[in-house]
């Protein structure tokens, strides 16, 4: 049986502390440096219009109009691992954020938008930062009581294409207690502010850096921070995956749910370990069935098929009472060094 720690699976290889006590470097990695940047996003997170996802990835807008969108997703030690390689799950955001913008143009500012289903198709080019994430929307269905937008992408370091990516939008009511800001992409950029201090952050905000430091307190060497602060541990044998993803401010979108590129990621990552000799992610299909709610999701991967050069898994997700979150098939292949 395998158990192990959710790393990433994608193109590349696979191969509980108090909030004010000082903290070194912790396996190999600066954790004090990396907390800071966890206290750096909580402080974007307080200017309104992006989620903490967002604003601790640093995501930045390089292009908003009806022709195309583009957002940069820097580089920095929290998301890549020691061979520099970004997270899983901090692509998989850039991803859903920059397809789910290009409707952004056509709408009102500040409005809810949902994932409806995403495709991710990788090159097998690295994901090695700094990341670019550009898509133009191809229009509304017109024949729907609630169109959907479809939007068309590619993500790139460098010259290089990492992945091709599409997926469709729609347009939903902000429930009634919650207020959206325009999103950063719809504003002109305000400058950074300073962290914040430990000592002032509000309960959710605390929530949050507890996480992180119950996350640094077991990062090994050469692990990305990012798959530890947005993973899970994965058991896995026979064709199969178990995993969970424990839910919170820190994963949370800005209505509360669960940020949906961070939920396939993990579902990818899933399917991965349900498949060890398949150890590439080839592509990723997601269906949206109903939010990411609740203190944590559920994950069960099975193997459809497995030859001797790809196979493909199903990776069901699910919400607290077994209510049906997510459906994703991935295709998994068998790298040329093995």
């Amino acid at each position: 049986m395998l158990n192990a720690v959710a790393s990433d699976c994608a193109c590349y290889d696979r191969s509980t502390a108090s909030l004010h006590r000082p903290m070194s470097d912790v396996a190999g990695n600066n954790a004090a440096a990396l907390r800071e940047l966890v206290l750096r996003g909580l402080a974007r997170n307080r200017i309104p219009g992006l989620h903490f996802p967002g604003n601790f990835l640093a995501l930045e807008r390089r292009r908003f109009d009806r022709d195309a969108v583009s957002i940069a997703l820097p580089r920095g030690a929290h998301i890549e691992d020691g061979n520099g390689r970004v997270g899983l799950s901090a692509v998989m955001l850039l991803v859903d954020v920059t397809l789910a913008t290009a409707m952004r143009p056509f709408l009102a500012p500040g409005v809810r938008t949902a994932t409806v289903s995403m495709q991710v198709n990788f090159t097998g080019v690295p994901a090695v930062g700094p990341l670019l994430c550009s898509a133009r929307c191809l229009g509304f269905s017109h024949d729907a009581v609630l169109p959907q937008a479809i939007c068309r992408g590619e993500l790139t370091s460098g010259s290089e294409i990492v992945c091709y990516c599409s997926g469709s939008f729609v347009q939903l009511d902000t429930p009634a207690n919650v207020t959206l800001a325009p999103t950063a992409w719809e504003v002109e950029p305000v400058s950074d502010p300073p962290p914040l201090n430990a000592r002032s952050l509000d309960a959710p905000e605390r929530k949050i850096l507890r996480h992180a430091d119950r996350c640094l307190s077991a990062l090994p060497p050469g692990e990305a921070f990012v798959n530890r602060f947005w993973g899970g541990d994965v058991h896995a044998a026979d064709g199969k995956g178990r995993s969970r993803l424990m839910l919170g401010p820190h994963v949370n979108n800005r209505v509360g749910n669960a940020q949906g590129g961070v939920m396939m990621a993990h579902a990818a990552v899933t399917a991965a370990h349900a498949v060890p000799r398949h150890r590439l992610i080839e592509s990723v299909a997601a269906w949206f069935i109903s939010p990411g709610a609740g203190t944590e999701l559920r994950l069960r991967s099975e193997t459809i098929q497995q030859g001797r050069s790809l196979a493909v898994v199903r990776t069901q997700v699910f919400a607290p009472g077994r209510k049906r979150v997510l459906e994703v098939i991935s295709n998994h292949a068998v790298a040329k060094s093995a």
